[in-house]
């Protein structure tokens, strides 16, 4: 069994995001696929993974710490789940500017508040 302490957790979490903010939205890391959305979700998953378990002690010590980053995180999904066909995704040419911005701005929006996660919690 592994045992991560709750800021390993945190910036963890925050580490996830930053590889989206850094190399997903671009569209450069799937660069012959254009599976970039894919990656991109996988690392929202996880890093709300993180959070989740961190969000009842975040609850305790920060309410308006937990209530911003929680309401991020579904501003993220609300900008992914637009971006579905199927059961996957447009492929990364099929996004305008706009859409690409939006998830970027989204994304950046999220990042603010998910680095005062460890602090809040240690």
């Amino acid at each position: 069994m592994l045992d991560f302490s709750a800021d390993e957790i945190a910036n963890g979490s925050r580490g996830l995001l930053d590889e989206v903010a850094t190399g997903k939205i671009t569209g450069e890391e799937e660069y012959w696929s254009r599976t970039d959305l894919w990656d991109f979700q996988a690392n929202i998953e996880g890093a709300l993974v993180a959070f989740e378990g961190l969000r009842p002690l975040l609850q305790q010590r920060d309410p308006n710490l937990e209530a911003q980053i929680a309401g991020k995180f579904a501003t993220v999904q609300a900008l992914l789940d637009a971006q579905r066909v199927g059961d996957g995704f447009k492929t990364y040419d099929k996004l305008s500017q706009a859409d690409v911005k939006q998830l970027s701005d989204a994304v950046n929006a999220l990042s603010e508040p998910l680095s005062k996660l460890a602090a809040a919690v240690v």
